[in-house]
């Protein structure tokens, strides 16, 4: 590369730039460590809608939260991160308030919005855009508090010096430019799945290589298989606003779902509430139920009727209804037409409740980390998690560093340089990720079955050994999945087999992990790996 590594140090890395990172970090530094950020964009942080809060001393209480989301994970969730998230979410509410987020309020609380798979409003939002707010009042935080930022870097690799973390290789996304940060403490905050799968509402700088990179450090990943896809995706329009949802939260207020025959399906399915008090993957399922047997709409679609809300309520929705008056649709006097599409991912790097990956050295949060949802996440706790257990993260990965004497440091400087030497910035590889990610949906989408899963085992089999390191990564991660999915022999949550379509509680309420051994991807349902496939 004729390029010259610089090198950095400093007692907690973060790796990635969008909210899970900057609250990591801004929770480091605030516990006293010099704290660098790193990363290339945003991530998903943009979309956020809203995220839950338990507030304390009203009708809702952390516990009901709690509960909300261990039944909303089907019994899977870490009961430990479901309660820490659930029990400090209203801190993390007032600390964001308190840096200036203007979120929508109802006299001296909060208003709330009522998201799917809650049993009662409990959805913090920002009328213009809540999650593009908040990621500005972070990195306001950030600049004033003296946290140092290396944006516009592509992570290469996690360096691991005997059994620690000790920091990441970066190369600039433009110059010919590599650093390596060394640190006591690494905190992964890539975000999650993204465009590891065609048509997914995720940016093309969510890659999924936060697994890949955990995977390579020697951290488990854990539930890979439940990929939740997004049941109210615009798909049919103008392409400025296609791959955006439709909030779910319009359902809560008094939007309706309907087939082409103008039906409200979803009371055949759910009568006691139709569109309200059912999870997402529930309503995804039931959606992509009423396309498969020819009651949609042209272009596999169904339409989401927000006209009862009527204009007034609409503009509370301020973004989505300004970008959608802005591609010529309003959904005031029209339907939307939608379909479900691949969204995010339950599993991640499995962590403690300190979000330690078991790595020395090693944190991760946000969607990097697995465990919080289990098989399925309602609507508001993807941001939840992001906001509430990330600040959790920076705070343990300040207590918890492992400081490295002299030789470790310039043994890790030494890794970085042989990386350096090794890597290659721009592999022809295109193609490949296409296929990668056409063969995921295609057989390992909203619906499974063994013959399908096999398929994608084969193809995936026949990249594993390409030459770009982007690829052979893409392709690992993409085995956890297919491998979990082929394994698992029944449905729940976010994971519907075709051929096993009942929940098995007796042989399958427990996690599904992988890691990596000798290079080779190992996939177990027993933590002590005695049984690894």
């Amino acid at each position: 590369m004729n390029a010259k590594l610089e090198v950095h140090q400093v007692d907690v890395l973060v790796l990635g730039a969008g909210v899970a990172g900057y609250q990591a970090a801004i929770a480091a530094r605030r516990s006293g460590a010099s704290v660098a950020i790193a990363g290339m964009a945003k991530g998903a942080s943009p979309y956020i809608l809203g995220f839950n809060v338990a507030m304390p001393d009203g009708d809702d209480s952390a516990d009901d939260f709690a509960e909300d989301t261990y039944l909303g994970g089907y019994g899977l969730g870490e009961p430990s991160l479901i309660h820490a998230m659930a029990q400090e979410s209203w801190d993390a509410f007032e600390e964001l308030y308190g840096y200036g987020v203007p979120f929508a309020m109802n006299g001296q609380v909060p208003s709330f919005r009522h998201l799917s798979g809650s049993r009662r409003p409990r959805s913090v939002f920002v009328a213009s855009g809540t999650g593009n707010a908040i990621h500005r009042a972070l990195t306001g935080v950030a600049g004033d508090i003296g946290i140092e930022e290396i944006l516009g870097w592509h992570v290469v690799r996690l360096i691991r010096v005997g059994n620690a973390v000790q920091g990441a290789v970066m190369r600039h996304r433009h110059e010919k430019r590599c650093m390596a940060v060394l640190a006591n403490a690494t905190v992964l905050a890539l975000g999650g799945l993204g465009r590891l799968y065609d048509a997914s509402t995720y940016p093309h700088d969510v890659s999924g290589s936060s697994y890949a990179l955990a995977l390579e450090a020697g951290a488990t990943l854990r539930d890979m298989e439940f990929v939740q896809f997004e049941p109210t995706v615009i798909v049919d329009g103008p392409s400025v606003i296609r791959g955006m949802e439709m909030p779910t939260a319009m359902l809560g207020a008094g939007a309706t779902l309907l087939n082409a025959q103008g039906e409200r399906f979803m009371l055949r399915y759910n009568p006691a509430s139709a569109e309200t008090k059912i999870e997402k993957a529930k309503l995804a399922l039931f959606i992509q139920k009423e396309i498969d047997e020819g009651r949609g709409l042209a272009g596999g679609t169904v339409a989401f009727d927000a006209r009862p809300l009527g204009r007034e309520a609409l503009q509370q929705y301020e973004t989505h209804y300004r970008r959608l008056r802005s591609a010529g649709i309003d959904p005031a006097t029209e339907v939307v037409r939608i379909a479900p599409a691949a969204h995010s991912l339950m599993g991640g790097v499995e962590v403690d409740a300190c979000l330690w990956s078991g790595v020395d050295g090693l944190f991760a949060c946000g969607e990097a980390a697995g465990g919080v949802h289990g098989a399925s996440r309602i609507a508001g706790n993807g941001a939840a998690d992001a906001i509430v257990l990330s600040r959790r993260c920076g705070r343990f990965a300040y207590d918890m560093q492992i400081a490295a004497d002299a030789s470790t440091r310039a043994e890790a400087v030494e890794l970085a340089e042989q990386e350096l030497a090794a890597s290659d910035p721009s592999p022809k590889h295109a193609a490949a990720l296409s296929r990668i990610a056409s063969q995921l949906a295609e057989s390992c989408g909203i619906h499974r079955s063994a013959a399908e899963l096999q398929h994608a085992t084969n193809v995936l089999a026949a990249i594993e050994d390409h030459e770009s390191m982007e690829v052979r990564r893409s392709c690992m991660v993409a085995r956890s999945i297919v491998t979990a999915a082929a394994l698992r022999d029944e449905s729940r949550g976010a994971h519907f087999r075709r051929d096993f379509p009942h929940t098995n509680d007796t042989h399958w309420r427990k996690s599904i992990r992988s890691r990596l051994q000798e290079s080779r991807l190992l996939t177990s349902t027993n933590p002590a790996w005695d049984n690894g496939s």
